[in-house]
């Protein structure tokens, strides 16, 4: 087996075909695609500059809306404790006309109660008087006109109430 010895004149070549290929790339090929590279590099900058933008717009949305939520559920507390006290407030209000209402009760009662009492005494008074007349009557035996009978139980009435 016999080694292959390098031909100089093939390898001289060879470096030559390599070094215009290398200058053609360069010329041709190299700056197009560092252009094609850099552009498609300042696209995806953008691009995540634009991301980086619209997620500190939707934190800042978000947050605002949090805010609003917070307010709402504020506002909507406030609303609740107003119609509590408000509540309360009626409450208080239709006790105390209850209350009214039932001492103007009691007051009738009472008011009914001393004139059906008075009634009920002037009755009895009468009644006494006639009582007391009828034997006065007996006692004396005589007869008394309806006059006297009125002006005696006038005064028996009369004296009966200075006592009562």
């Amino acid at each position: 087996m016999e080694l292959l010895q390098p031909e100089p004149g093939l390898i001289f070549w060879t470096v030559v075909t390599f070094a215009v290929l290398l200058g053609v790339l360069w010329k041709f090929a190299w700056n197009p695609l560092l252009g094609a590279l850099e552009s498609r590099e300042e696209a995806i900058r953008r691009t995540i500059d634009d991301a980086e933008r619209l997620q500190a717009d939707a934190q800042k949305v978000l947050e605002e809306h949090r805010a609003r939520l917070a307010e709402a559920r504020a506002e909507g507390n406030r609303v609740l404790d107003e119609a509590r006290q408000a509540g309360e407030r009626l409450k208080a209000e239709i006790m105390e006309k209850a209350r009214g209402e039932a001492g103007k009760v009691v007051e009738r009662a009472q008011r009914q109660l001393e004139l059906e009492t008075e009634q009920a005494l002037q009755t009895v008074r009468y009644r006494a008087a006639d009582l007391a007349l009828q034997v006065a009557e007996r006692v004396l035996e005589r007869s008394l006109t309806d006059a006297d009978h009125r002006r005696l139980a006038e005064e028996a009435i009369a004296e009966i109430a200075e006592r009562a």
